[in-house]
């Protein structure tokens, strides 16, 4: 039964020989029951599942776009080794492996944290290959750099600081990447973290005693708190924030401040009252001089956004005044609040994401989007490049920062023929930056936590 069972070893260089890659480095694993291998912004369209294989910064990165049809690719749920089911796609490729042509499926993940890109599992082995754990081409270089840093790591974990911190990440996904980001970066450098899911504490309200629970203990001797807010639980996550600034807690961000930059209405007002550079805007609800709306903005093509919204969603392009009129009725209709905003032509889908962190750009990116979509937004398939600001793009960046006092944000910008135009400042910005361009953000941000924590809360200056 064996005979015609061809022999790898625990890593091996394979072939991809629907993208015209060679010698890509794997890792077997007979643990795993399926095979995975690195992809980056993916999106499911009508037509078909869009996806890049690895991303900028790898050797293998060609930055092409791949598209999909069914039944090529699926939808499946996929456990981790710590127990946790997310959805993944899945897609049939063919490889070529020791020589042998191989169609076997793969889903399509997150390995920018593994060594290897790609993982053969179970069911591509079975009945094919047998696995000699001695054998195979392992990066023993790089195998044996990641082992130093884990003991580096694990040796900083367990070696008490002078002076460590007690740390409270607010958020609601622990296994989201920026959170276990600034989690890993915080124990590296001796502090005590510990994750907390804002959605699950509460709070006791009583005069000159603010009180927060969770799951049944009352959180007391914590120094610092980082919170990440999700948009739609902006209010609820608010007030846990607010309540620890009512113990004297430091925060990264401030609850008036998070709601602030939630506020569509309320933050064009006051970058447009610091003079930051922002697209013409109009805000209304229940107008019916739709065509001056639009000739206020120079008529269409236009945006059109609901008051909230975060990650692209709730915005709208239209191309025609007769599609604008039509969606600002469909706004009016509902009682939506919605905001009309002038279309930059030459930003062609295009903007600009700067990370700050205390009055320091730490990290900037241009994000394009990949197909004729106006957002860039990198969870609407936009693709992110490093790219360095210009100087009135850096100080249009801390400019808007400051103005919504806001001293860890994402500022998003376009470039127009009148300058670099504002578009948004959040408060929670994703730290997909980080893979982008290289750079530690969550390092930047622990280092700003050290040097401000025991300054307690601290006062607003925005004024509104």
């Amino acid at each position: 039964m064996t005979k015609n069972l061809a022999i790898i070893g625990r890593t091996e260089n394979i072939d991809l020989l629907d993208f015209d890659i060679s010698d890509v480095p794997a890792k077997t694993d007979t643990g795993a029951d399926s095979s995975s291998i690195w992809a980056t912004s993916i999106e499911e369209k009508q037509d078909g599942l869009y996806f890049v294989l690895f991303a900028p910064g790898s050797k293998y990165y060609t930055g092409k776009v791949q598209r999909f049809t069914s039944p090529d690719y699926t939808m499946t749920r996929v456990a981790s080794s710590f127990g946790h089911k997310e959805l993944r796609y899945k897609v049939k490729l063919r490889i070529r492996v020791k020589g042998r042509l191989v169609r076997a499926t793969f889903t399509l993940s997150d390995r920018s944290k593994k060594l290897y890109p790609i993982l053969l599992g179970r069911r591509l082995l079975t009945g094919k290959f047998l696995v000699d754990v001695s054998g195979g081409t392992p990066l023993e270089a790089e195998e044996q750099q990641r082992t130093q840093q884990l003991q580096k790591e694990l040796a900083a974990m367990y070696t008490p600081k002078k002076n460590a911190l007690r740390i409270a990440i607010l958020s609601k996904g622990p296994g989201n990447y920026s959170t276990k980001r600034l989690r890993a970066e915080a124990i590296q450098r001796g502090h005590n973290v510990r994750v907390l899911n804002y959605a699950k504490c509460y709070v006791t309200i009583e005069s000159n005693k603010p009180v927060i629970r969770y799951e049944g203990e009352e959180m007391r001797d914590i120094d610092v708190i980082i919170p990440r807010i999700a948009a739609n639980l902006t209010a609820y996550g608010s007030s846990i924030v607010r309540q620890f600034e009512m113990q004297n807690v430091f925060t990264a961000t401030t609850s008036i401040s998070i709601v602030r930059s939630r506020d569509k209405l309320r933050s064009t007002q006051l970058l447009a009252k610091a003079g930051v550079g922002i697209p013409i805007t109009v805000f209304g609800r229940e107008t019916a001089d739709l065509d001056d709306v639009l000739d206020q903005v120079g008529g269409a093509p236009v945006i059109i956004k609901v008051a909230r919204g975060t990650h692209g969603n709730g915005v709208v392009l239209a191309e025609t005044r007769k599609a604008a009129k039509a969606v600002m009725q469909a706004f009016y209709v509902e009682g939506v609040s919605f905001i009309v905003q002038e279309y930059i032509a030459e930003s062609a889908g295009a903007d600009i994401r700067a990370f700050i962190v205390n009055g320091k750009v730490v990290a900037s990116m241009k994000r394009q989007s990949l197909d004729d979509d106006f957002r860039s937004n990198l969870h609407q398939g936009g693709e992110g490049s490093p790219i360095k600001l210009t100087d009135i793009e850096r100080k249009t960046a801390l400019r808007a920062a400051k103005a919504m006092g806001l001293p860890i944000c994402g500022v998003d910008m376009m470039r127009s023929e009148r300058g670099p135009l504002v578009l948004e400042v959040n408060s929670s910005p994703g730290f997909g930056i980080e893979k982008v361009t290289g750079q530690n953000v969550a390092a930047k941000i622990i280092e700003y936590v050290e040097q401000h924590a025991k300054s307690g809360r601290r006062k607003d200056k925005v004024g509104a």
